[in-house]
């Protein structure tokens, strides 16, 4: 019984550090609890030994069990098999199978692998933890649990010393405090900072629910994607590159977005354009102001156009005003009147009982606008007015010829993509 306690010693000690956030030192007291029986021959220091049955052990704070155990002393390699859990203060290690090589302090379960720290849990179908980087990595089928947000990944590393994830893979985080899904190629979350960087094919999708019960469901998607939430401030989230936003009747393309909790601020760079309802905003800056997750105003400064279709079946034609400013001001996130100041001028088709008359083309000081589902309708040109009315038979066939400065057509209005299909907890 001396030599299996001498060897069970050996063993365990290399065990204890398999899990040890601090590592634990050789004379630090091991005790063998039980093991049913003991397999070996040679020396005990330069042989193969074999623990069986209910395999129990303790090294200071540091306590496991499994149903194997096999030590090889020559090569400062134990294999445990069997039901292995290994535990430490609050961190708990479940696997089949754990393979620890002593010479370079890494363990590895390639067949199966949960840790469980206080209330996060991470399983994968494999993992490796690196005792002297604390680095833990996870591969294959890989699901995190943090309190409230949840990940999916292929490959997740884990750095305990920073407390940092990283999420590679087909990345699918949902945050239930934040009513929130994310999607990406790749992750990096930060819990104590409250941060959470994404990258390559970034997407969000967030819910609010108003006082009537109405979902209402914001997406973006951009290259990548960053959400910043300090525990004594709001979130912020900034997009960057390809940026697409939709809620509601609303939608967005931009090279840049930034949004704050703090001041319901959404800024839109980079050649912005916003949509809403029939009508396009193009400017070189756009602000929307929200309140409680809804828009309710929409700046376009420098160079401002706004651009509604009326007449669905001459898809060419494009009412319009500009404006060094435009100002809209929305209920529902749908627009429902305008403001267009400095240099404002306007170009409005016209009908009058289904017939096409032509359109007329103002400048003003400012113009003020009503906008209806159908386009721009009860327009008040303030200060300077000048214009022009253009008969139909010089207009058809020569509509480009009208477009006032800073006019392009929109392109295609981005849609929003349906939320990425849950994986399964692995068990």
């Amino acid at each position: 019984m001396k030599s299996v306690l001498i060897t069970f010693i050996v063993l365990v000690l290399l065990v204890g550090r398999l899990c040890a956030q601090d590592e634990v030192g050789p004379e630090i007291p091991i005790v063998l609890e039980h093991a049913d029986s003991l397999i070996g021959s040679g020396a005990v220091d330069a042989a193969v030994r074999t623990f069986q049955g209910n395999v129990r052990f303790s090294q200071g704070n540091v306590t496991g069990r499994c149903d194997r155990a096999v030590h090889d002393v020559v090569k400062n390699t134990v294999e445990l098999t069997g039901s292995v859990v290994i535990r430490q203060v609050d961190l708990t290690i479940s696997a089949p199978l754990v393979r620890y090589d002593g010479r370079q302090s890494v363990a590895s379960a390639p067949r199966g692998i949960r840790v469980d720290q206080g209330r996060r849990v991470i399983t994968s179908r494999s993992g490796r933890y690196d005792l002297r980087r604390r680095i833990s990595s996870f591969h294959q089928n890989v699901h995190a649990i943090d309190d409230t947000v949840r990940m999916w990944c292929d490959s997740l590393i884990h750095d305990r010393t920073v407390d940092t994830m990283r999420a590679m893979g087909n990345v699918i985080i949902q945050d239930s405090i934040r009513r929130s899904w994310f999607s990406a190629d790749l992750a990096r979350r930060d819990p104590r900072r409250g941060e959470l960087a994404l990258y390559g094919s970034a997407k969000s999708w967030t819910w609010d629910v108003d006082s009537t019960g109405v979902i209402d469901t914001a997406f973006i998607s951009s290259d990548q994607m960053r959400s910043e939430s300090p525990s004594d401030s709001g979130r912020r989230m900034t997009a960057q590159g390809n940026v697409r936003l939709v809620r509601g009747q609303a939608a967005a393309l931009c090279g840049r977005l930034v949004y704050s909790d703090l001041d319901s601020i959404i800024d839109l760079n980079d050649s912005p354009i916003v949509w809403s309802d029939s009508s396009v905003l193009i400017a070189s800056v756009i602000r929307a102001r929200t309140d409680n997750g809804r828009i309710q105003t929409i700046t376009g400064d420098g160079d401002a156009i706004l651009i509604s279709r009326s007449d669905t079946l001459m898809p060419e034609r494009f009412d319009q005003i500009v404006g060094k400013r435009i100002t809209i001001t929305t209920e529902a996130d749908s627009v429902k009147m305008l403001t267009a100041a400095g240099d404002a001028q306007s170009v409005t088709f016209r009908q009058e009982s289904g017939q096409r008359k032509g359109l007329a083309k103002v400048a003003a000081d400012s113009i003020d606008a009503r906008i209806i589902p159908s386009g721009i309708s009860d327009v008040f040109w303030i200060g300077g007015i000048s214009g022009e009315h253009h008969p139909e038979r010089l207009v058809m066939g020569r509509e480009a010829d009208f477009a006032l400065p800073g006019f392009r057509s929109p392109g295609s209005r981005p849609i929003a993509e349906p939320v990425p299909v849950r994986r399964s907890l692995l068990r």
